[in-house]
């Protein structure tokens, strides 16, 4: 139903009008008439019209001036002016005011039906799209928390964020290009336990909803969910400010952040802050961020400028190269490579005891860290629990008293699985990539290229280059290399070539290239090997 509101100072036309509108159109409802434009505008207060037909000459307030007014308070009331008046003056000013149409007297019944049938459609094409937009907006509510959280997983499982963060900008319509992370954690801090650690988690996935909301409260973000008991924000910033003035500015919203958990969480809470980057390196903060988390000693807030300064460290092995040694590693362990996985291994072991002087606390969350990215490669294997064992890995790294045990655990764990994960993928190897793998190994010392290795199997080079990385794990040309590497390394031993013969004999026409080669994969030179 529409509600309508005639306004004339002629008692006749109000009486015409609202007898033909009622007999005429069953849907619109004559709610009031005016006869004045004083008298309009009081009317519009009390029934909110839909629409109004008005006269323009009047007494007193006009029919201009009336609309005017009227319009400041009721933005979607549609306006039909009545008049024997043709001016071009009020015409004029009648578009300047937005209003529908303009119909003379003496009045043309179809006229009139023909205007309000037209402004009905109007208003419902206005109203079906207001619900389809208050719709959409619930949609959006529903799945944004769904999209924050891939994003955060995403961004914790060192996968690629980029398209997800497209997604963000474009959703919040998020002009910055800039951010930094914030890892709130809930509990006790890095002396918690695990069981601890889960008990808080679970009190504070019930009131998440809550502290999601007083977060977002306080900054333009992206909040993670609550995992075991910590929760991963990314904060978006203009980062316009001096690095100093930046981190003031984000110290000062993690505070305020803090305050407003605090009243909704009776657990003692601590947040880790990192360094402000272009977000599609925000990675980096994020590594940053869990870095002040596990540094918090009496503080409840930390940022990683801070502590560089309350540090002065010249250490040159940072939190960010700790986590690139682990990307490593477990790209090793993708590929199946377990003589270069434990030497890798044990440089990694050397570099993260001497960066924390032998503290077997920083020790174990580090090699902690590790364990969960290699569980998470054994599960994109389809490594069963009786197989690996998942469920008493805390447990038993938790165990461990001296930092010698934890990294003889940690290299028979990481042997066992990446043993494991080659075995599963040498069952699903299909017949194409092991005739080429045959292939490859019997011509070792040849010039191998992937069209003549594709014609061999008779694939193309496409589909070729495809099957062999997914089921190898290794592209055709690091394949070739390792294996060729591998041969380099075993007739280097035997010391009875010499590097540049031996180079010849593994496919290779240049000496150089060879040596440089071996230093980058093997990690020193030919002749420094023997």
């Amino acid at each position: 139903m529409y509600r309508l509101i005639i306004v004339d100072d002629e008692q006749i036309v109000l009486d015409g009008l609202k007898f033909l509108i009622e007999d005429t159109l069953e849907d619109i409802e004559v709610v009031a008439t005016a006869s004045s434009g004083r008298e309009a505008i009081a009317v519009c207060e009390n029934y909110n019209p839909d629409i109004v037909l008005m006269d323009i000459k009047m007494p007193g307030i006009n029919g201009i001036e009336a609309i005017e007014a009227i319009k400041k308070r009721h933005i979607d009331t549609r306006f039909v002016i009545i008049s024997a008046y043709e001016q071009f003056e009020y015409a004029k000013q009648a578009v300047e005011l937005g209003v529908c149409d303009y119909i003379l007297k003496p009045i043309n019944p179809k006229k009139v039906t023909d205007v309000l049938n037209s402004i009905k459609n109007d208003i419902l094409v206005e109203r079906n799209q207001r619900l389809r937009e208050i719709e959409n907006k619930e949609k959006l509510k529903k799945i944004i928390p769904i999209l924050e959280h891939a994003f955060i997983y995403s961004l914790l499982l060192n996968t690629d964020y980029r398209d997800e963060l497209i997604k963000y900008q474009d959703l919040f319509e998020a002009k910055k290009r800039k951010g930094y992370v914030m890892v709130i954690e809930f509990g006790e801090g890095k002396h918690q336990n695990l069981h601890d650690k889960i008990g808080t988690g679970i009190i504070g996935q019930s009131i998440y909803p809550k502290v999601q909301s007083a977060i977002k409260y306080k900054c333009k973000c992206i909040v993670g969910p609550m995992i075991i008991n910590q929760i991963t924000v990314l904060v978006y910033e203009n980062q316009t400010e001096s690095e100093y003035e930046q981190r003031i500015k984000a110290f000062e919203i993690a505070d305020s952040i803090y305050n407003s958990i605090k009243k909704l969480v009776d657990s003692n809470i601590h947040i880790g802050i990192g360094s402000c980057y272009a977000l599609e390196k925000c990675k980096n903060s994020l590594e940053e961020a869990m870095f002040s988390l596990n540094r918090i000693t009496d503080e409840n807030i930390v940022h990683i400028n801070d502590i560089s300064q309350k540090n002065n460290s010249n250490d040159d092995y940072t939190y960010i190269d700790i986590k690139e040694d682990e990307t490593h590693i477990i790209k090793l362990l993708e590929i199946g490579d377990k003589e270069r996985l434990v030497n890798e291994m044990k440089t990694f072991f050397n570099k993260v005891n001497k960066k924390f002087h032998g503290d077997i606390v920083e020790v174990r969350n580090t090699i902690l860290e590790l364990m969960v990215m290699v569980l998470s490669c054994s599960y994109r294997n389809d490594l069963q629990e009786e197989i690996v064992g998942y469920s008493s890995y805390l447990n038993e790294l938790n165990s461990l008293d001296s930092i010698v045990s934890i990294q003889n655990w940690c290299l028979r764990k990481v042997s066992y699985i990446v043993e494991q994960v080659q075995s599963k993928k040498d069952k699903h190897i299909s017949r194409v990539v092991l005739n080429a793998k045959k292939y490859i190994d019997e011509h070792l010392n040849e010039d191998l290229n992937l069209i003549d290795i594709s014609k061999e199997v008779s694939v193309s080079p496409q589909y070729f280059s495809k099957i062999f990385k997914n089921e190898i794990g290794q592209s055709f040309v690091e394949y070739v290399r390792k294996k060729r590497i591998d041969i380099a390394k075993e007739l280097l031993k035997t010391n009875k070539y010499s590097v540049k013969e031996i180079c010849y004999k593994i496919g290779y026409n240049d000496p150089n290239y060879f040596s440089r080669l071996f230093k980058k994969l093997v990690g020193v030179s030919p002749t420094e090997y023997r």
